[in-house]
């Protein structure tokens, strides 16, 4: 397994090398963001380790540059002194995978790297598969969605959000459930990220009456994705939840 290693400020981390080296794995170490933006663009890392305290960018800054286009998949941990609600929720927002709280044990630490990859190794195996919606096709393989045959690009949460969504037209799929999804814990109660979420990728792939989707909101339940017929929007039975109508503005 090769693992980039981006060191901060945090002597600790100084030690995580030779752990990782005498676990088994090759760990390349780098001293700057920028260095290890560029490096990750041209080679393969099975996993990365990011400090939180870097000497030239914001430790986000380089989640979101490594997302955006060089490497999308590719599981990241960011080691931090923070363990506030608000930092753990803007880390994986930007892109982490997990966040890890400094003093750093050992022993939890190859626990996570471990749970991580086989979390990885899980989700490659499930590739190839292709989801189709009314005029769009999402593809796991390039993470990637068409709309009429036209490409659209997406960030990876949208992509996975865009996944259980449209493997489960019709059903309500609750908010604790999408969190657990995409965050892998659940967000705290006054948190905004899923439903600022849902509305990017509203944007993203023009989700609306006039592409014959759109995403109902279940009143204090969760979400749905609904296939239109005849631009008709199907409703929930009155029985099981009061249902708000999407806004104006998705359609």
């Amino acid at each position: 397994m090769n693992i980039a290693l981006l060191l901060g400020f945090s002597p600790q981390l100084r030690t995580v090398a030779e752990l990782l080296e005498g676990a088994g794995f090759h760990c390349r170490v780098f001293a700057t963001g920028r260095e290890l933006i560029h490096r990750v663009s041209q080679e393969r890392y099975d996993m990365l380790l990011l400090d939180d305290a870097l000497p030239d960018l914001p430790a986000m800054e380089v989640v979101r540059a490594v997302r955006s286009a060089r490497a999308p998949d590719v599981p990241i941990i960011l080691l931090a002194a923070d363990n506030s609600e608000d930092k753990l929720v803007d880390a994986l927002d930007a892109g982490a995978d997990d966040y890890i709280c400094r003093p750093l044990n050992a022993r939890v630490l190859m626990a996570r790297i471990t749970a991580l990859r086989r979390r990885v190794t899980g989700e490659r195996l499930r590739q190839g598969l292709v989801v189709q919606a009314g005029p769009y096709q999402l593809n796991s393989m390039g993470r990637f969605a068409t709309l009429h045959g036209e490409r659209i690009a997406m960030t990876p949460k949208e992509f996975d959000l865009a996944m259980m969504l449209f493997s489960n037209v019709g059903r309500v799929l609750t908010s604790e459930r999408i969190q657990q999804a995409i965050w892998h814990h659940e967000l705290p109660p006054l948190s905004r990220a899923l439903a600022g979420l849902i509305s990017r990728l509203r944007k993203t792939l023009h989700i609306g009456v006039a592409n014959g989707i759109v995403i109902t909101v279940v009143y204090a339940h969760g979400y749905r994705l609904d296939v239109l017929e005849e631009g008709i929007v199907p409703r929930l039975p009155r029985a099981t939840s009061r249902v708000s109508l999407p806004d104006r503005s998705d359609c």
